[in-house]
């Protein structure tokens, strides 16, 4: 019997049982990082609350429950690219499709878009050809002792013990997307299911390019717990932009982990909105390695109902003059939990780092929380470096000016609501994908998006 405080147990269990049929169905790159990570779990486990970087998310209760895992790693029977849509009106991408962690076989027409040398595919199709970039990037930044001496990040461990596949995106040297790369992500089955996926993304010198994640959830009866560990590499004067758009329902939960390496010159930007979910925690991790890298981290979240959102961030500046900005934004509703930590760490050297850390928290209703820890570790004397947070409700001046000019109380409060998330939206860069999201948080305030508008039977 697994309780809350030993539930990793099974896993690792599961995995000393089946570690055979495991390493069969995954190439060699990714079981030879299993052993050791099976070793740290069992020696640390999954961390709760008591753990600081997950004081407001508990990972061992999320994970004691008996999900089903796909270690035989059967084949869905739907043609993903038939029966699933998920389409940004005049947005051209190149689309793929990851059911629950089965990355599906694009078709011609998802590469098309491609230029030469620019690889989107599973590690288990790529290992034959470029087993050289999996061998290079794959689990470099994420075993990392990133929590300062605090130990391994416990879900980590276990996505990197058991997830038997992922999808590699590779820019090579100096090519410029002149389409977005596009990542749906469905979560389909008829029993309750764990997912591990993978995701490699490696922009290499001077390259540049988007990528746009996309999660959805088919509306069964089953629950869904996903884990998501993402490793970007940025090198010398590249340019990546990540947008993550999370629109699930509430029987998901998700854990999904970001670490990021920059080298000299390089812009990262990433773009996180949280429409719809059930329990989302998201972790991210930069290291500034090269002089001069800059990243700019925006988030958006609007919860109602029991909805806990956690964004949980660590930036670590390890070279002089680079640059980052935090900024994101909470409309909280009903009896909904938002919570964000953000920590900036200027190590010895770095000066003349800029940093600006800003999270803002709008709780309509009185019963929704809001948890807010921004933080700030310098070890620099040339440094720009501020932080702020806020917590507080509608104004109710601005509501008052609104009604006298005869707009309707429930209008003007939708109009307020969206105009405080518009400060991150704005940041989007590719215009269709703006108005897009723009759209979509406009019908989740109206309560219109109860359940993902993008998958089959309920495209409008």
């Amino acid at each position: 019997m697994f309780t809350i405080m030993n539930s990793h147990q099974q896993y690792i269990d599961l995995y000393r049982e089946h570690r055979d049929m495991v390493c069969d169905g995954s190439i060699a790159v990714m079981n030879q990082a299993r052993d050791t990570a099976a070793a740290l779990l069992a020696e640390q486990g999954l961390p709760t609350t008591r753990v600081e970087r997950y004081k407001y998310t508990n990972a061992a209760e999320d994970f004691a429950p008996d999900f089903g895992i796909n270690l035989l790693r059967r084949q869905s029977s739907v043609d993903a690219y038939a029966t699933f849509k998920c389409n940004v009106p005049n947005l051209s991408t190149s689309l793929f499709f990851v059911v629950n962690d089965i990355v599906c076989s694009a078709p011609q027409s998802s590469r098309a878009l491609l230029p030469e040398g620019v690889i989107v595919d599973s590690f288990s199709r790529v290992a034959a050809t470029h087993s050289d970039i999996l061998e290079k990037y794959y689990n470099r930044v994420a075993q990392t002792d990133r929590d300062f001496r605090q130990g391994h990040d416990g879900v980590t461990l276990l996505n990197t013990m058991l997830a038997q596949d992922g999808l590699l995106v590779y820019l090579p040297k100096g090519v410029k997307l002149k389409a977005p790369i596009q990542i749906v992500n469905v979560a389909a089955a008829e029993h309750d299911t764990m997912s591990l996926r993978r995701l490699l993304v490696v922009a290499e010198d001077g390259a540049e390019g988007s990528v746009l994640l996309c999660d959805h959830a088919e509306n069964t009866q089953a629950h869904y717990l996903t884990t998501q560990v993402i490793e970007a590499y940025a090198e010398a004067e590249s340019k990546l932009n990540i947008y993550s758009i999370e629109e699930s329902n509430e029987k998901t939960t998700r854990y999904s982990t970001l670490y990021v390496e920059q080298q000299r010159g390089s812009l990262l930007s990433y773009d996180g909105v949280t429409l719809t979910c059930g329990r989302s925690r998201n972790r991210i991790d930069v290291r500034l390695l090269g002089e001069g890298a800059k990243t700019e981290l925006y988030g958006a979240v609007v919860a109602d109902r029991e909805q806990h959102v956690d964004n949980n961030i660590v930036v670590e500046h390890l070279s002089p003059r680079c640059e980052s900005e935090m900024l994101y934004k909470y409309v909280l509703n009903e009896h909904s939990v938002g919570a964000f930590a953000g920590k900036v760490y200027v190590a010895p050297g770095a000066q003349q780092t800029a940093s600006q850390q800003t999270n803002a928290n709008l709780c309509v209703s009185p019963t929704a929380r809001a948890f807010s820890q921004p933080m700030l570790e310098i070890y620099a004397d040339d440094v720009k470096c501020n932080h702020g947070s806020s917590i507080g409700k509608l104004d109710e001046t601005a509501l008052f000016y609104m009604r006298q000019r005869g707009i309707p109380e429930v209008e003007a409060r939708l109009l307020l609501q969206h105009a405080f998330i518009n400060d991150v939206l704005r940041h989007v860069e590719i215009p269709h994908l703006h108005d897009r999201l723009s759209q979509l948080v406009e019908l989740r305030f109206r309560g219109e998006l109860s359940k993902c508008k993008g998958c089959h039977g309920c495209v409008k």
